[in-house]
């Protein structure tokens, strides 16, 4: 056990992480980063951010099934991209998450901008899991407006600030810098998590491996 001075002396830990909206990894990893963060012993002294990575910059605003876009896109038959989905959807409800295989996909930059907002009041990482709780749960409306204002607002975030984002550009600059400086770290794809500003993981690893991560690198920074 720490003693009062350790704990006083204690450097704080950051953990970075990049994701999307619609990324069904980045929706498994933040739920086992968050369950490892909380068995770690260290949750108090753990400061988390969110950062955006769209994962498909060239789709379009038009909702597509998600099994129609994974089959085009990776250029596989129906039934394989129904499998995919399946073993995913399993691992999802084993953290217990919600996860419709039968859900819409279309682009996420606006969304991301709206996590961006979400950060600049201190709940960045609370909108993106509500963002994603709604639509891997299969609500068809996750996109649209009245569903982003109303996660918003469950937040504390003002109504009139999310229409504004979406009215605008607002944060877009700020999207495309995230998703540089993820690449410039080496990453190619999200979940990309970053602790203590040197330890890096790629995807979504178990909740094992986290917390074996996280406590590496807090005696990195409190060696």
């Amino acid at each position: 056990m720490e003693s009062t001075a350790e704990v006083a002396t204690s450097t704080r830990l950051t953990i970075d992480v990049w994701a999307d909206v619609l990324c069904p990894w980045c929706y498994l990893g933040e739920q086992r980063l968050s369950t490892a963060i909380e068995q770690s012993g260290h949750a108090g002294d753990i400061d988390l951010t969110i950062h955006t990575f769209q994962l498909d910059p060239h789709a379009t605003t038009q909702l597509t099934p998600t099994l129609e876009y994974l089959a085009k896109k990776f250029g596989a038959a129906p039934d394989q991209a129904r499998a995919m989905e399946q073993g995913v959807a399993e691992q999802a409800r084993a953290e217990g998450l919600a996860y419709e295989i039968d859900r819409p996909v279309r682009n996420t930059f606006d969304l991301l901008r709206l996590v961006h907002l979400g950060t600049e009041h201190g709940v960045g990482w609370e909108y993106l899991r509500a963002m994603q709780a709604e639509l891997f749960g299969g609500n068809q409306r996750a996109y649209e407006a009245d569903t982003l204002i109303r996660l918003g607002e469950q937040l504390g975030l003002p109504a009139e600030e999310i229409r504004d984002v979406l009215a605008t550009d607002r944060y877009a600059d700020a999207v495309r810098a995230d998703h540089d400086a993820a690449v410039a770290m080496g990453a190619r794809g999200v979940p990309f998590t970053v602790l203590g500003r040197r330890l890096g993981v790629p995807g979504a690893v178990s909740v094992r491996q986290y917390t074996a991560a996280i406590n590496q690198a807090w005696r990195q920074v409190n060696g």
